[in-house]
Formats: structure tokens, sequence, C-alpha cells
């Protein structure tokens, strides 16, 4: 059993690991900290320089242009939205999924009952994921 202890003088998250059940073993139990540089037995540890590792985060995650024509996918294949939600987002002329892309959440949600903004954030990162793959 793993638990969470909270964090350490630096910001590395301290746990305990506790052998509850084991035929062979007693009862044991351990400190570990999940650090930047890796799992250790203290929260002192430094990240060695290492050639090769100056990873540059941002070209490594690019979001595709989602501005490609969407217009040949349907709203109701977006995960989350039903023949019902497609009847209210019409209502509020939203018919594709590029309208939907580009509405704002907070003023899309205050139109339709029982939408949240958090619903119509999620409708959207659907439908990019829909788009991508």
């Amino acid at each position: 059993m793993f638990k969470t202890k909270g964090f350490s003088s630096n910001n590395s998250l301290k746990r305990r690991a506790v052998i509850v059940d084991a035929p062979d073993l007693p009862p044991e139990e351990c400190e570990f900290f999940i650090t930047a540089a890796g799992v250790a037995d203290t929260d002192k540890v430094d990240i060695p320089e290492q050639d090769g590792l100056d990873l540059q985060i941002e070209n490594l995650y690019e979001e595709k242009d989602t501005s490609v024509d969407v217009g040949d996918i349907p709203l109701i294949k977006i995960k989350g939205i039903g023949e019902g939600t497609v009847e209210h987002l019409n209502v509020n002329d939203i018919h594709t999924v590029s309208e939907l892309l580009t509405a704002d959440p907070k003023e899309l949600s205050a139109k339709i009952t029982g939408a949240s903004s958090k619903t119509v954030l999620d409708w959207q990162k659907n439908a990019k994921t829909l788009i991508n793959s």
C-alpha cells in the first residue's frame, strides 16, 4: 500500500510504502520521495547536468491546427453530445464542429439549460480529439 505524506521542503512528494499482508514478511513501512530526479530515499537530490537532456517541451507538444474542414463530421459523433443536445446547439446557431470549437463556452453554457461551461469545454476537447483521430 502507498500513502501520500505531503510535500517536503523542496516540493518533492513524500510517500510511505507499507507492507500490509505478506505471508512470509512482517508488517513494515518505509518513506520514499518522488523528486525531479526520480524516486529517492531522501528529498535532498541534486539533478545532474547531462548532455542531451535539454528538451524543449513546447516543440514536443504542438496542437494540431483545428481550422481543417470539419463540415463532414456531424455533432452527434462528438462524445457527450446526444440528439437533444444537437437540437439545443442548432437553436443557438451551432450547426458544425467548427462553430462549436469557436464558440465561447461561458456564453454557450448560458444559452443551453443544464450545460455548464466545463461541459462545453469537454465537448470542445472531445471534438478536437475526434478531428485529430
